[in-house]
């Protein structure tokens, strides 16, 4: 037997063994890319799907925030309108009157040092509190006026 010829086989062997390897490897590796490729497009489907809640999640955020503000303003109001009852000046004629008795809280409170005034029945019914001022003819009193829509009440 030649053992410079089967050193030979045997280094070819080798060799192709190391490029089956290699190939093995550039296979393992293309395989390895893909899932790798396949991982990434999944983690940006998830990146991406985290994005959209994440803004679905400021809107409600900002939805739940005007909301609770538009809550305190309503309550606010609610309050504010409980202040007032609506008040026959004379026939036909309204206004809304102050009320100087403070609301049963449970608790002793003092006794508002608001004076007694009115306020214009269609102006309070939109929202707009307007102390309705004294209106004289002559020196004499001759009833109230709204000074923001102009409406007149005579008492």
């Amino acid at each position: 037997m030649d053992w410079s010829a089967i050193s030979g086989i045997t280094a070819s062997i080798g060799a192709a063994r190391d490029i089956a390897k290699g190939m093995s490897a550039l296979r393992d590796s293309t395989l390895i890319n893909e899932r790798t490729s396949a991982l990434l497009e999944q983690l940006l489907k998830a990146q991406e799907g985290l994005l959209s809640h994440n803004a679905a999640l400021l809107q409600l955020q900002g939805e739940h925030f005007e909301a609770r503000e538009k809550l305190r303003k309503l309550e606010e109001a609610g309050r504010e309108r409980g202040r007032y009852s609506l008040f026959q000046l004379r026939p036909g004629q309204f206004a809304y009157r102050v009320n100087l008795v403070p609301q049963q809280s449970g608790a002793d409170e003092p006794a508002s040092t608001e004076p007694l005034h009115y306020v214009c029945q269609p102006c309070f019914d939109k929202g707009i509190k307007s102390v309705l001022t004294g209106t004289f003819m002559m020196g004499v009193p001759n009833g109230l006026v709204c000074p923001t829509c102009k409406t007149q009440v005579f008492d």
